[in-house]
């Protein structure tokens, strides 16, 4: 049984969440085979991996409604796009070679096909986002799509500039996963007949939840093991975006060891003496600890937003679900500092 199978049902009349993704999984595939007929195979294929379905799952946990159970499904379809798009195109900017443990589309059809196959899924989900009868699901999916570029783009920037601070690594996140999350939350409480406020304490805690999964796998790429993650490791590392582990390690060590690490990272060669002192000075600094108290920070933050929600309903779905996730937050208690040397090793 999967995490997210594991979800009760709220009431009787509401499907289970595997019956309304299995449904997903349905539309998504019905609505891929209407796209352009020289790129379905390969949206077939990047589309249909699989995976956690968390933004599908978010928008149904807040919005199910019997009468909008079409709507909630062609909206989860569009959000599921938008994110697939940003994953081909983060996969070739990371040079990522495996995910979800399938070779990475553009080692198969190669690098500049995979770029505009990424943007085909965006223009595709933005098209599917107009059929509605008012704009506000267009306006939402656009805002979102535009701040997970801008995040992205943003993250690029810092790419070697390892002494960002905390609090601009935490904008970039938000924006870069974050905003997704928030637009499946608020949009499932658009059709779940929630206010305008409602709406954005729902926006508010999927922006949470973004954080808290991207913070979740800033510490799985650093000290996971790549069979149980079904993901290449190391992406991150290997190409110097600076990530929670070298930014909390960063605000502890003195001056010296900082200009040492920079000097380091400025050098190629030095690419092997690096992922050994680094390694070090994980485990000399409890690095993989601070990690994960500043996650468990984050995550209570998330749960608070959760109980200032009025509806009832949704609230207990969300707890369920987050409850839910902390199987994973707990494994992250069993990592060791020294996976990161056997990863980048």
């Amino acid at each position: 049984m999967t995490l997210l199978n594991s979800l009760p049902a709220s009431s009787s009349s509401k499907p289970l969440i595997e019956d309304f993704l299995r449904d997903f999984d349905s539309a998504l595939a019905s609505s891929i085979s209407k796209i352009d007929e020289c790129i379905v195979e390969s949206a077939l294929r990047v589309t249909l991996l699989g995976g956690k379905r968390l933004r599908p799952t978010l928008c149904y946990l807040c919005g199910f409604s019997e009468s909008k159970y079409e709507d909630l499904l062609k909206v989860s379809v569009i959000l599921e796009l938008v994110h697939v798009a940003s994953l081909v195109h983060d996969d070739v900017l990371d040079n990522a070679q495996f995910r979800r443990n399938q070779i990475t589309i553009h080692n198969d059809i190669g690098v500049n096909d995979s770029i505009l196959l990424g943007d085909a899924l965006f223009s595709y989900a933005l098209e599917l986002s107009t059929e509605f009868k008012d704009n506000t699901v267009c306006k939402v999916v656009s805002h979102a799509t535009r701040k997970t570029c801008s995040g992205e783009i943003a993250q690029n920037h810092t790419t070697g500039n390892l002494l960002l601070s905390l609090e601009d690594y935490i904008q970039i996140i938000s924006d870069k996963t974050g905003h997704l999350f928030g637009a499946s939350c608020e949009l499932g409480g658009k059709f779940n007949g929630c206010d305008p406020f409602e709406q954005q304490i729902l926006n508010e805690i999927g922006i949470s939840l973004g954080v808290v999964y991207q913070l979740y796998d800033d510490i799985i790429d650093a000290f996971g093991n790549e069979n149980k993650a079904g993901k290449s490791l190391g992406t991150d590392f290997a190409s110097l975006k600076p990530t929670l582990p070298l930014i909390l390690l960063l605000n502890e060590v003195d001056s010296a060891i900082s200009d040492e690490i920079l000097r380091l990272s400025s050098s190629t060669e030095n690419h092997q003496y690096l992922i050994k002192k680094i390694s070090k000075l994980y485990v000399e600094y409890g690095v993989l600890k601070m990690c994960v108290e500043f996650f468990n920070v984050r995550f209570n933050d998330t749960i608070s937003l959760i109980n200032s929600l009025n509806n009832t309903n949704i609230r207990n779905s969300l707890t369920d679900f987050i409850d839910s996730f902390s199987s994973k937050t707990s494994s992250i208690n069993n990592l060791n500092e020294s996976n990161f040397l056997a990863i980048h090793s």
